[in-house]
Protein backbone atom coordinates (compact mmCIF):
# COMPACT_ATOMS: atom_id res chain seq x y z
CA UNK A 1 0.00 0.00 0.00
CA UNK A 2 1.80 3.55 -0.80
CA UNK A 3 0.39 6.67 1.20
CA UNK A 4 -1.75 9.71 -0.26
CA UNK A 5 1.86 11.34 -1.19
CA UNK A 6 3.21 8.37 -2.72
CA UNK A 7 5.09 6.87 0.14
CA UNK A 8 5.46 3.33 0.58
CA UNK A 9 3.69 1.24 3.09
CA UNK A 10 6.03 -0.44 5.57
CA UNK A 11 5.94 -4.22 6.00
CA UNK A 12 4.20 -5.46 8.72
CA UNK A 13 2.32 -2.00 9.63
CA UNK A 14 -0.48 -2.89 11.84
CA UNK A 15 -4.30 -2.10 10.82
CA UNK A 16 -6.05 0.79 12.09
CA UNK A 17 -9.64 2.47 11.95
CA UNK A 18 -10.66 5.67 9.76
CA UNK A 19 -13.35 8.07 9.55
CA UNK A 20 -13.26 6.41 6.36
CA UNK A 21 -14.09 2.87 7.26
CA UNK A 22 -16.33 4.49 9.75
CA UNK A 23 -18.55 5.75 7.41
CA UNK A 24 -18.13 3.44 4.44
CA UNK A 25 -16.16 6.49 2.20
CA UNK A 26 -14.55 4.52 -1.04
CA UNK A 27 -11.00 5.29 -1.55
CA UNK A 28 -11.02 8.06 -4.62
CA UNK A 29 -10.88 7.23 -8.22
CA UNK A 30 -9.08 9.73 -10.29
CA UNK A 31 -10.16 10.56 -13.70
CA UNK A 32 -9.56 12.97 -16.87
CA UNK A 33 -13.21 14.84 -15.63
CA UNK A 34 -12.41 15.06 -11.93
CA UNK A 35 -12.54 13.36 -8.74
CA UNK A 36 -15.39 10.46 -7.32
CA UNK A 37 -15.62 9.12 -4.03
CA UNK A 38 -18.70 6.96 -3.46
CA UNK A 39 -19.60 6.03 -0.30
CA UNK A 40 -22.05 3.32 0.86
CA UNK A 41 -25.79 4.28 2.25
CA UNK A 42 -27.21 2.27 5.33
CA UNK A 43 -28.15 2.85 9.41
CA UNK A 44 -24.65 4.30 10.17
CA UNK A 45 -25.55 7.02 8.53
CA UNK A 46 -28.77 7.65 10.18
CA UNK A 47 -29.11 9.94 13.35
CA UNK A 48 -32.43 11.41 15.03
CA UNK A 49 -35.53 9.66 14.11
CA UNK A 50 -33.55 7.11 11.70
CA UNK A 51 -32.95 9.22 8.98
CA UNK A 52 -29.52 9.51 7.44
CA UNK A 53 -27.96 13.20 8.09
CA UNK A 54 -26.20 15.80 6.34
CA UNK A 55 -23.60 15.84 8.39
CA UNK A 56 -23.07 12.33 7.37
CA UNK A 57 -22.16 13.36 4.21
CA UNK A 58 -18.93 15.24 5.46
CA UNK A 59 -16.49 12.71 5.05
CA UNK A 60 -16.79 11.63 1.62
CA UNK A 61 -17.17 15.48 0.50
CA UNK A 62 -14.52 16.55 2.43
CA UNK A 63 -12.10 13.53 0.63
CA UNK A 64 -13.37 14.35 -2.93
CA UNK A 65 -12.58 17.67 -2.18
CA UNK A 66 -9.33 17.23 -0.37
CA UNK A 67 -8.01 14.59 -2.93
CA UNK A 68 -8.61 16.93 -5.66
CA UNK A 69 -6.94 19.71 -4.61
CA UNK A 70 -4.02 17.33 -3.58
CA UNK A 71 -4.09 15.54 -6.95
CA UNK A 72 -2.56 19.12 -8.39
CA UNK A 73 -0.22 19.91 -5.32
CA UNK A 74 3.32 21.03 -6.82
CA UNK A 75 5.82 19.04 -5.42
CA UNK A 76 6.15 16.53 -2.67
CA UNK A 77 3.30 18.42 -0.43
CA UNK A 78 0.14 17.53 1.46
CA UNK A 79 -2.72 19.27 1.74
CA UNK A 80 -5.41 20.44 4.61
CA UNK A 81 -8.73 21.79 4.40
CA UNK A 82 -9.53 25.31 5.40
CA UNK A 83 -13.30 26.01 4.71
CA UNK A 84 -15.64 23.73 3.50
CA UNK A 85 -19.35 24.59 2.02
CA UNK A 86 -22.12 22.50 1.85
CA UNK A 87 -25.82 23.09 0.22
CA UNK A 88 -28.17 20.75 0.01
CA UNK A 89 -30.53 20.21 -2.67
CA UNK A 90 -32.88 17.33 -2.47
CA UNK A 91 -33.31 16.78 1.62
CA UNK A 92 -32.67 13.18 3.08
CA UNK A 93 -33.45 9.99 3.03
CA UNK A 94 -31.39 9.45 -0.70
CA UNK A 95 -31.61 6.33 -2.24
CA UNK A 96 -28.75 4.41 -2.35
CA UNK A 97 -26.65 1.46 -2.69
CA UNK A 98 -24.26 4.56 -2.43
CA UNK A 99 -23.76 8.19 -3.10
CA UNK A 100 -21.39 9.67 -5.59
CA UNK A 101 -19.22 12.88 -4.61
CA UNK A 102 -17.61 14.05 -8.33
CA UNK A 103 -15.36 16.64 -7.55
CA UNK A 104 -13.29 19.07 -10.10
CA UNK A 105 -10.29 21.31 -9.41
CA UNK A 106 -11.28 25.23 -9.91
CA UNK A 107 -8.43 26.53 -9.23
CA UNK A 108 -4.98 26.04 -7.63
CA UNK A 109 -1.42 28.25 -7.01
CA UNK A 110 1.00 28.05 -4.54
CA UNK A 111 -0.39 28.57 -1.50
CA UNK A 112 -3.65 25.89 -2.29
CA UNK A 113 -6.68 25.14 -4.36
CA UNK A 114 -10.58 25.50 -4.69
CA UNK A 115 -12.57 23.19 -5.95
CA UNK A 116 -16.39 22.03 -6.11
CA UNK A 117 -17.80 18.31 -5.57
CA UNK A 118 -21.30 17.49 -6.83
CA UNK A 119 -23.19 14.42 -4.82
CA UNK A 120 -25.29 12.05 -6.24
CA UNK A 121 -27.68 9.79 -5.41
CA UNK A 122 -28.45 6.30 -6.21
CA UNK A 123 -30.90 7.20 -8.80
CA UNK A 124 -28.28 9.69 -10.17
CA UNK A 125 -30.06 12.41 -8.94
CA UNK A 126 -27.62 15.67 -7.46
CA UNK A 127 -29.08 15.78 -3.78
CA UNK A 128 -26.09 18.21 -2.31
CA UNK A 129 -23.19 20.58 -3.62
CA UNK A 130 -20.19 21.22 -2.24
CA UNK A 131 -16.70 23.48 -2.29
CA UNK A 132 -14.13 23.89 -0.50
CA UNK A 133 -10.80 25.29 0.27
CA UNK A 134 -7.31 23.63 0.85
CA UNK A 135 -3.58 25.16 1.66
CA UNK A 136 -1.04 23.11 1.31
CA UNK A 137 1.68 21.70 3.67
CA UNK A 138 4.57 19.75 4.28
CA UNK A 139 4.16 16.29 3.26
CA UNK A 140 6.18 15.07 6.87
CA UNK A 141 3.00 16.39 8.83
CA UNK A 142 2.11 12.40 7.94
CA UNK A 143 3.47 10.37 10.74
CA UNK A 144 6.35 7.73 10.27
CA UNK A 145 5.40 5.32 7.69
CA UNK A 146 1.93 7.16 6.50
CA UNK A 147 -1.21 5.69 6.49
CA UNK A 148 -1.80 2.23 7.49
CA UNK A 149 -4.36 -0.55 6.08
CA UNK A 150 -7.94 0.23 7.08
CA UNK A 151 -9.75 -1.97 9.63
CA UNK A 152 -12.97 -2.94 8.50
CA UNK A 153 -15.71 -1.53 10.60
CA UNK A 154 -18.16 -2.69 13.00
CA UNK A 155 -21.95 -3.31 12.90
CA UNK A 156 -22.99 0.16 13.44
CA UNK A 157 -26.81 0.65 13.70
CA UNK A 158 -26.71 4.65 13.75
CA UNK A 159 -24.91 7.42 13.60
CA UNK A 160 -24.59 7.60 16.76
CA UNK A 161 -23.42 4.07 17.21
CA UNK A 162 -20.59 5.65 14.07
CA UNK A 163 -19.87 8.30 16.26
CA UNK A 164 -19.40 6.14 19.75
CA UNK A 165 -22.29 8.28 20.95
CA UNK A 166 -25.19 5.95 22.02
CA UNK A 167 -27.12 2.99 21.46
CA UNK A 168 -29.33 2.43 18.13
CA UNK A 169 -32.59 3.47 20.21
CA UNK A 170 -31.66 6.77 20.15
CA UNK A 171 -34.33 8.52 18.39
CA UNK A 172 -36.00 12.22 17.46
CA UNK A 173 -34.64 14.68 20.10
CA UNK A 174 -32.97 12.58 22.24
CA UNK A 175 -29.61 12.67 23.90
CA UNK A 176 -28.03 9.72 23.48
CA UNK A 177 -26.84 7.84 26.45
CA UNK A 178 -23.18 6.45 26.60
CA UNK A 179 -22.79 3.15 27.62
CA UNK A 180 -20.08 3.74 30.25
CA UNK A 181 -17.21 6.39 30.85
CA UNK A 182 -14.78 3.67 29.01
CA UNK A 183 -16.89 4.37 26.08
CA UNK A 184 -16.63 8.03 26.02
CA UNK A 185 -19.45 9.38 28.47
CA UNK A 186 -19.59 12.72 29.47
CA UNK A 187 -19.85 13.67 33.09
CA UNK A 188 -23.49 16.26 33.73
CA UNK A 189 -20.76 19.78 33.52
CA UNK A 190 -19.32 18.82 30.08
CA UNK A 191 -23.15 17.85 29.02
CA UNK A 192 -23.90 21.32 29.46
CA UNK A 193 -22.62 24.29 27.61
CA UNK A 194 -23.71 27.83 29.70
CA UNK A 195 -21.74 29.15 32.56
CA UNK A 196 -25.09 29.69 34.59
CA UNK A 197 -26.38 25.57 34.16
CA UNK A 198 -23.03 24.59 35.10
CA UNK A 199 -22.96 25.60 38.81
CA UNK A 200 -25.95 23.76 39.44
CA UNK A 201 -25.61 20.68 37.53
CA UNK A 202 -22.07 19.87 38.90
CA UNK A 203 -24.06 20.29 42.33
CA UNK A 204 -26.44 17.60 41.72
CA UNK A 205 -24.07 15.10 39.97
CA UNK A 206 -21.55 15.42 42.65
CA UNK A 207 -24.68 14.54 45.09
CA UNK A 208 -25.54 11.90 42.79
CA UNK A 209 -28.93 13.11 41.66
CA UNK A 210 -28.55 13.45 37.79
CA UNK A 211 -26.94 11.60 35.32
CA UNK A 212 -25.44 13.28 32.55
CA UNK A 213 -28.40 12.64 30.12
CA UNK A 214 -31.05 14.18 32.27
CA UNK A 215 -28.73 16.61 33.09
CA UNK A 216 -28.66 17.93 28.93
CA UNK A 217 -32.67 16.95 29.23
CA UNK A 218 -32.57 19.81 31.92
CA UNK A 219 -29.92 22.21 29.88
CA UNK A 220 -31.93 21.79 26.61
CA UNK A 221 -35.24 22.39 28.37
CA UNK A 222 -34.24 25.52 29.45
CA UNK A 223 -33.70 27.00 26.22
CA UNK A 224 -30.92 28.43 24.46
CA UNK A 225 -30.86 31.33 26.95
CA UNK A 226 -30.09 29.12 29.86
CA UNK A 227 -27.38 27.14 27.47
CA UNK A 228 -28.34 24.53 24.73
CA UNK A 229 -26.29 21.07 25.97
CA UNK A 230 -22.97 20.41 24.10
CA UNK A 231 -22.65 17.46 22.17
CA UNK A 232 -19.27 15.62 23.25
CA UNK A 233 -17.83 13.53 20.77
CA UNK A 234 -15.07 11.04 21.80
CA UNK A 235 -11.84 10.85 20.59
CA UNK A 236 -10.34 7.34 18.65
CA UNK A 237 -8.75 6.48 15.46
CA UNK A 238 -12.24 6.09 14.20
CA UNK A 239 -12.92 9.47 14.17
CA UNK A 240 -9.43 10.29 12.45
CA UNK A 241 -7.41 10.85 8.93
CA UNK A 242 -4.03 9.77 8.11
CA UNK A 243 -2.74 12.95 9.48
CA UNK A 244 -4.11 11.21 13.91
CA UNK A 245 -6.30 14.65 13.77
CA UNK A 246 -9.75 14.37 13.77
CA UNK A 247 -10.92 14.40 10.43
CA UNK A 248 -12.63 17.13 8.65
CA UNK A 249 -15.64 15.59 7.66
CA UNK A 250 -16.08 14.35 11.40
CA UNK A 251 -15.95 18.09 12.48
CA UNK A 252 -18.44 18.53 9.99
CA UNK A 253 -20.96 15.93 10.60
CA UNK A 254 -20.68 16.91 14.48
CA UNK A 255 -21.46 20.45 13.83
CA UNK A 256 -24.83 19.18 12.39
CA UNK A 257 -25.64 16.76 14.76
CA UNK A 258 -25.19 18.95 17.38
CA UNK A 259 -27.73 21.27 16.09
CA UNK A 260 -30.42 18.65 15.72
CA UNK A 261 -29.78 17.45 19.32
CA UNK A 262 -29.74 20.46 20.83
CA UNK A 263 -32.75 22.39 19.67
CA UNK A 264 -35.22 19.41 18.23
CA UNK A 265 -38.25 21.72 18.15
CA UNK A 266 -36.82 24.20 15.70
CA UNK A 267 -36.98 24.22 12.05
CA UNK A 268 -36.19 20.13 11.08
CA UNK A 269 -33.71 20.11 7.88
CA UNK A 270 -30.54 21.24 7.36
CA UNK A 271 -30.44 22.95 4.34
CA UNK A 272 -26.41 24.39 4.39
CA UNK A 273 -23.68 23.90 6.45
CA UNK A 274 -20.65 26.58 6.37
CA UNK A 275 -17.32 25.08 8.34
CA UNK A 276 -13.75 27.26 8.97
CA UNK A 277 -11.11 25.21 9.86
CA UNK A 278 -9.02 27.00 12.39
CA UNK A 279 -6.39 24.65 13.58
CA UNK A 280 -6.09 20.80 13.51
CA UNK A 281 -8.28 18.94 16.24
CA UNK A 282 -6.26 16.74 18.91
CA UNK A 283 -7.68 13.34 17.93
CA UNK A 284 -6.26 12.30 21.36
CA UNK A 285 -8.73 13.98 23.78
CA UNK A 286 -12.84 14.19 23.48
CA UNK A 287 -14.13 17.21 21.08
CA UNK A 288 -17.06 19.08 22.72
CA UNK A 289 -19.61 21.35 20.08
CA UNK A 290 -21.25 24.33 21.67
CA UNK A 291 -24.52 25.29 19.61
CA UNK A 292 -25.73 28.98 19.74
CA UNK A 293 -28.65 30.54 18.09
CA UNK A 294 -27.63 33.60 16.18
CA UNK A 295 -31.54 33.61 14.59
CA UNK A 296 -34.30 31.59 15.15
CA UNK A 297 -37.63 31.88 13.49
CA UNK A 298 -40.75 29.71 12.84
CA UNK A 299 -40.01 29.18 9.54
CA UNK A 300 -35.69 29.12 9.75
CA UNK A 301 -32.97 28.94 12.15
CA UNK A 302 -29.07 30.08 11.99
CA UNK A 303 -27.20 28.53 14.55
CA UNK A 304 -23.20 28.70 15.05
CA UNK A 305 -21.51 25.59 16.30
CA UNK A 306 -17.91 26.21 17.48
CA UNK A 307 -15.83 22.92 18.30
CA UNK A 308 -12.49 22.63 20.27
CA UNK A 309 -10.77 19.96 23.02
CA UNK A 310 -9.24 20.71 26.59
CA UNK A 311 -6.95 23.38 25.31
CA UNK A 312 -9.91 25.91 25.09
CA UNK A 313 -9.12 26.88 21.47
CA UNK A 314 -11.80 26.12 18.84
CA UNK A 315 -10.77 23.94 16.01
CA UNK A 316 -13.69 24.97 13.67
CA UNK A 317 -16.36 27.19 13.44
CA UNK A 318 -19.46 26.36 12.01
CA UNK A 319 -22.77 28.42 10.41
CA UNK A 320 -25.86 25.79 10.22
CA UNK A 321 -28.88 27.15 8.34
CA UNK A 322 -31.79 24.85 9.44
CA UNK A 323 -35.54 25.51 7.40
CA UNK A 324 -38.89 24.38 7.85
Amino acid sequence: MTTTTGRAEPPGARAREYAETRFRVLPPVHGDDGTRVRMRTGPWLAGPGGVPTVGSLGVVVDDAIGSTILRARLGDRHSVTSQLSLEVVVPPPWPGPELTAHATLLGRDAVGGLAAATVYDGDGRVVAVATGRCRYVPADILPPGGMRPPLPPADHDSLFETLDLASASASAGAIPEQASPAAGAVSAVEAVSAVEAMSAVEAMSAAGAVSAVEAMSAARAAGPEAGWPALVLPSGPGMQNPHNTVHGGVLLCGSDLAVALADPDGPPHTTSVRISFLRPGDGNHPVTFTTRAVHRGRSLAVYEVSAGGPAGRPYTVATVIRER
